[in-house]
């Protein structure tokens, strides 16, 4: 009997990826003899180190033009079921030229405002997909509805015929055996990617933040990505920097302030893992911190739609504190909130 195959796509971001896990992990369940094979980008491949509800990774390129050979790839499997949950191209084209009995699809449309969007996308899922779960989130915005990103893919695996999953499965990934130790009575974790800096928010606001909390006696680590370092000039000369080859020397280390600049995935996951408390704009580190069962404390833009972002990427059945760039004394907040 050919054992059963079913392959999911999620070929974006981090953050898209972490959402995903408790489908897959619930799927897994339900069907405990079937090998999944998730297809991610290099970006958000990261996470799924050591998961064992996940029997293949097959990590592609972000491009287009190293589509024809990722194709011949994947097509030396045979599928049972095929899930495209990623909102791009390359992601839709891989679904629909690999070798799968069935195909799905799930397509979100634009949040901003009411057009033709993805009418392309959505041409070749009625065509050639099997179901398609087309997703109208100006409309649901409007009426109040269910939008979360993880509740849309539990409901596209319910229409493909699957019985209904269970939505209570928390992120879950591989995490450090153990903790860091730290002398501090608390150590708070800030990522500082660019989106700190807005209309509403400074590095000088920032600074202030790290300054008050360590009058506080916290230990506070600034973690980095690609974008920090052009943006926060002052902080990388106020504060002592380590790199992730110096992982083991932070707990020896007598600075209230250190920036953890250039730390791979692994030692980026350890800082979180073993603080009490993360300070982030919203992106993926919200849903990492989730994933380490960590408070984390979120600050949205308020030209970005913020109440359309929460319903749709909040963390999964995780607590968590919001906030917005604009807020009045948003800096005394965030203190209060720990």
């Amino acid at each position: 009997m050919i054992k059963e195959k079913i392959c999911i796509a999620r070929v974006d971001r981090m953050g898209d990826m972490l959402l995903t896990l408790p489908v897959i992990k619930t799927l897994k369940i339900q069907r405990n003899n079937a090998e999944i094979h998730v297809i991610a980008s290099k970006t958000n491949s990261k996470v799924l180190k050591n998961i064992n509800y996940i029997d293949k990774v097959i990590v592609v390129n972000s491009n287009i033009h190293s589509l024809f050979n990722e194709i011949i790839i994947l097509r030396k499997n045979y599928y049972s079921s095929f899930f495209n949950f990623s909102p791009n191209l390359k992601s839709l084209l891989l679904c629909l030229l690999c070798k799968s009995k069935k195909k799905f699809s799930l397509i979100f449309l634009s949040r901003y405002k009411k057009n033709f969007s993805k009418i392309f996308f959505r041409f070749i899922a009625f065509v050639f997909f099997d179901k398609n779960h087309i997703i109208d989130r100006l409309q649901r915005l409007k009426s109040n509805l269910e939008l979360h990103q993880t509740k849309m893919m539990f409901e596209l695996i319910n229409k493909s015929g699957f019985k209904p999953l269970n939505k209570k499965e928390r992120i879950e990934i591989a995490l450090p055996k153990n903790k860091i130790s730290f002398k501090a009575k608390k150590t708070i974790l800030i990522h500082i990617p660019d989106k700190w800096i807005n209309l509403f928010y400074s590095e000088e606001d920032l600074i202030q933040l790290i300054s008050n909390l360590v009058k506080k006696n916290y230990l506070v680590l600034l973690t980095t990505d690609y974008s920090t370092k052009n943006k926060f000039k002052k902080i990388f000369r106020l504060y002592k920097t380590i790199l992730n080859n110096d992982l083991n020397k932070i707990s020896k280390i007598k600075e209230k302030v250190i920036i953890l600049d250039k730390f791979n995935y692994d030692s980026w996951l350890n800082a979180i893992y073993s603080s009490d408390i993360i300070i982030t704009p919203e992106c993926g580190c919200s849903h990492i911190s989730a994933a380490c069962g960590t408070l984390v404390n979120i600050i949205y833009d308020p030209n970005n739609f913020p109440e359309a972002i929460i319903k749709e990427y909040a963390p999964w059945n995780s607590k968590y504190n919001k906030f917005l760039f604009n807020e009045e004394n948003l800096n005394s907040k965030l203190i209060d909130a720990i």
